[in-house]
């Protein structure tokens, strides 16, 4: 009786198999990429207490009298340049004409580090990140111009 049940039990491990074998297809081939495809975008997030730490400063700057470079002052506030254009895109590098300026080390010190390579930095009225040798734009950290 137990080689009667041994055998059973090899023919069905067996049977099992190769019926394992003719229904498991062979791997699909990987697609080529396309040629036409775009470039992958750096999808940075900017936490909101960053954001939230850039308007508290500036607002307290700004109550204290002293309105950021970018702002000018308007009736005892301070407030957005007339018709102020934007001069950089999401995911390029700046353009040449357009300098950077370092933000104020008491406010770089409320952030939260920049992500190795990247810095941040004052455009216009814009606070972004930006590629420290590629000065492409990664992220958009605060609009001054909402102050």
């Amino acid at each position: 009786m137990r080689p009667v049940s041994i055998a059973l039990l090899l023919v069905a491990s067996l049977a099992s198999g190769l019926a394992l074998a003719q229904n498991t297809k062979p791997p699909a081939k990987a697609a080529a990429p396309a040629q036409d495809s775009p470039l992958p975008t750096l999808s940075m997030i900017v936490p909101e207490r960053d954001r939230i730490a850039v308007y508290t400063y500036y607002r307290e700057e700004a109550a204290a009298g002293r309105c950021p470079a970018g702002l000018v002052k308007k009736n005892n506030a301070c407030g957005a340049p007339a018709q102020a254009k934007q001069a950089w895109k999401l995911d390029q590098p700046l353009p040449d004409g357009v300098a950077g300026e370092a933000l104020p080390a008491a406010l770089i010190a409320k952030l939260s580090p920049s992500p190795a390579g990247y810095q941040y930095l004052r455009v216009d009225n814009d606070i972004l990140i930006v590629g420290v040798g590629t000065r492409s734009v990664a992220a958009l950290v605060a609009d001054l111009s909402r102050l």
